[in-house]
């Protein structure tokens, strides 16, 4: 057998067991490219950031005023992107960290929502914790070898990328669409495979911190950064300063125009209380978030954390690339076109598979479709539940951010056992793409007759681009998968003995 017949089987097979979690992971690491962006949309309430009226100290106000007894604060000054405070604290138990976002006009509590953060921890954990984390880079790793395989068996890599024949037979189209859609973003997704298992490396490889830290990985991460700690003291804190002006001593110590990202107190309620103040993720290609520390209860500086070690400088690099802050929203559009462009090599590859054997009657082929029904039908179907929940949903509903969570999980959940129920047919993706197009021009709808701040023409006439190009993109949405539905309704009906004429003309 020959390397590339052996490669053959690899392709197929490490590709297939790890399509489905691949399109999760692919899709919704797509929709976090805008993640911020998402989370506006879905808190039409807020205006783009034009000055900020809310200091620190009043984050701080509202943090302390909620979890009095709290084991650390910590707050995230608003942005461009973000025009809100975030702001949370972990309980004393050391139980779930709790968050809010504050209004950084009139220092108002905005309503809950799951945000775009929703698809960002799906994308690397799967909501699952440590065991999504070692999911996720399993499939990463098949990425990288159904990737690398996949060149070895398309020796003619440039002539499959000129060769797109969608009026042929089913198989040989599809195979054309997959091997188009693989070479066209194959630099992007051998970078993101790679570059996203080395920012869990730690994780993953964790022999060499269990022997130097014994199994510290805390403490290993503050020597490799070069991070400042001091431990509590068990007396009481004094009152605490003004976290105002240690981020202008903080700007001062940088010596740049660096702007202020994550502000953390640890041990508030403690003499050796110290307030860490880090730069931003600034347009840098390099996650730099050199921290500054401060004494709570003085205000004394006591530490400035110096420029990373070449090692670490790297994988901050590595963590720069993957999570694409810097550059500007063109970069991000281009990472979202490439992020789409797995996505259908993805569901490309797994309809050649489907293609392939139909014909034989492969006893697989029937889960594979429900399974493809389920999956790549049923996730878009989800989130686009998620944002009409954020929608319909009423702004001061208790433990509304859950109640988005479950209509995610209940939309999935039907999409689930419609596929089950249509057994994968073609009426299966009709009826999908139908409802897809229903939904997204459903959300258009709601984004012109909304709240006025986040109306869709409001969005315009102040030339808010990204937040209209939100509603835009859903009716284009809803307009491409209604001619979809269309044009799979009309192949349906076509009499069986054209297509099969059509197949072994193409054969």
């Amino acid at each position: 057998m020959s390397l590339r017949q052996s490669m053959s089987g690899l392709h197929t097979w490490s590709g297939l067991l790890i399509s489905w979690i691949l399109f999760v992971v692919l899709f919704s690491g797509t929709l976090s490219v805008f993640d911020k962006e998402l989370t506006r949309w879905m808190t039409p309430q807020l205006l783009p950031l034009e000055r900020v009226s809310v200091g620190a100290d009043q984050v701080r106000d509202l943090l302390v005023e909620r979890a009095p007894d709290a084991h650390g604060y910590w707050m995230l000054p608003p942005t461009e992107r973000m025009p809100y405070w975030t702001a949370g604290w972990e309980p004393a138990d050391f139980s779930a960290f709790q968050s809010f976002r504050v209004d950084a006009r009139q220092g108002e509590v905005l309503p809950e929502t799951v945000g775009g953060n929703f698809f960002l921890e799906l994308h690397y954990e799967l909501h699952g914790g440590m065991l999504g984390l070692y999911v996720v880079g399993v499939a990463g790793l098949f990425m990288l070898v159904a990737l690398v395989s996949g060149v070895i068996v398309h020796r003619r890599i440039f002539k499959d990328f000129f060769t797109l024949r969608p009026s042929v037979a089913r198989q040989r189209a599809w195979l054309d669409a997959h091997n188009v859609l693989g070479v066209l973003g194959l630099p992007f997704h051998l970078m993101m495979a790679y570059t996203g298992l080395a920012i869990f490396i730690t994780f993953y490889m964790t022999a060499g911190i269990k022997a130097a830290y014994q199994d510290d990985a805390e403490h290993f991460f503050h020597d490799v950064q070069g991070a400042f700690d001091r431990e509590a003291l068990g007396k009481p804190a004094k009152p605490p300063k003004s976290i105002d002006r240690m981020l202008v001593k903080a700007r001062e110590a940088w010596g740049d125009d660096s702007q202020v990202g994550w502000i953390s107190i640890e041990n508030p309620n403690d003499a050796a209380a110290m307030v860490q103040v880090r730069r931003a993720i600034d347009r840098g290609m390099v996650n730099d978030q050199r921290t500054v520390s401060f004494d709570a209860g003085s205000g004394a500086l006591l530490h400035v954390q110096k420029p990373y070690k070449p090692g670490y400088q790297t994988y901050a690099w590595l963590t720069g690339l993957h999570m694409a802050q810097f550059g500007n929203d063109l970069l991000r559009v281009m990472y979202f076109a490439l992020g789409l462009l797995g996505c259908a090599m993805v569901f490309g590859g797994l309809q050649v598979w489907v293609s392939k054997r139909e014909t034989r009657g492969h006893r697989g082929v029937a889960w594979v479709r429900v399974l493809n029904g389920a999956v790549c039908g049923g996730l878009p179907l989800a989130s686009l539940g998620l944002l009409a929940a954020s929608r319909l949903l009423p702004a001061g509903m208790v433990g509304r951010g859950r109640w988005e969570a479950t209509a995610f999980v209940v939309a999935w959940l039907l999409a689930l056992a419609h596929a089950l129920w249509r057994r994968g047919g073609r009426g299966m993706a009709r009826e999908q793409l139908g409802a897809l197009a229903a939904l997204a021009l459903l959300l258009s709808l709601l984004g012109l007759s909304g709240p006025e701040p986040g109306r869709l023409t409001a969005r315009i006439a102040e030339g808010d681009w990204l937040m209209a190009g939100v509603d835009l993109g859903l009716l284009v949405i809803g307009v491409g998968c209604g001619f979809l539905a269309w044009r799979v309704g009309r192949e349906g009906a076509e009499p069986a003995r054209v297509r099969r004429a059509r197949t072994e003309e193409y054969a």
